[in-house]
């Protein structure tokens, strides 16, 4: 299973396919590397579209995350990859799940600094009164790494959503 965690990886897609089938209806594609890595987990935060795409329509499951519960969604918005994002959400990635220690989307995309990301999340829905273990929020988070644009996005929209209106 390995092999195609790596080529999902890496972004070979020929070898992907080649490997799917070869081994049509032996191959779990959520199962787990030594990391608890899924191939569409690896794909999405590679920044393979095209990968993450072919996961999904051969079955992958979107909702599949690590031991820790990190799952495709939290790894493409950590690494800034809106396309990715935008394909995860579209395909029923839950936008407001949590890892073992409390971490969403949201938060990861804030404390990197991905605008177009957290604008995204946002916009679809991401819940930004959620809390981590630590009891920080998304905007706690953007604070803590000095996103200072990414904080006044936050604000902006908290204060917007406290006064009912839309995005």
């Amino acid at each position: 299973m390995s092999e195609v965690i790596r080529a999902a990886q890496a972004g070979d897609l020929e070898t992907l396919q080649h490997l799917l089938r070869q081994h049509r209806g032996t191959i779990n594609l959520d199962a787990r590397d030594e990391n608890g890595v899924t191939a569409l987990s690896a794909a999405a935060e590679a920044g393979h579209l095209e990968i993450v795409k072919y996961l999904l329509e051969e079955g992958a499951d979107v909702e599949t995350g690590d031991e820790e519960g990190w799952t495709a969604l939290m790894g493409a918005a950590a690494a800034g990859h809106t396309e990715i994002v935008k394909c995860l959400l579209d395909s029923g990635a839950p936008i407001n799940a949590k890892t073992t220690f409390g971490m969403t989307a949201l938060m990861s995309a804030a404390a990197q600094g991905y605008r177009e990301v957290v604008e995204l999340l946002l916009n679809r829905g991401a819940d930004l009164s959620l809390r981590d273990d630590n009891g920080w929020t998304a905007l706690v988070w953007a604070a803590e790494e000095q996103q200072t644009e990414i904080v006044e996005l936050l604000k902006q929209f908290r204060d917007r959503q406290k006064r009912g209106e839309h995005q």
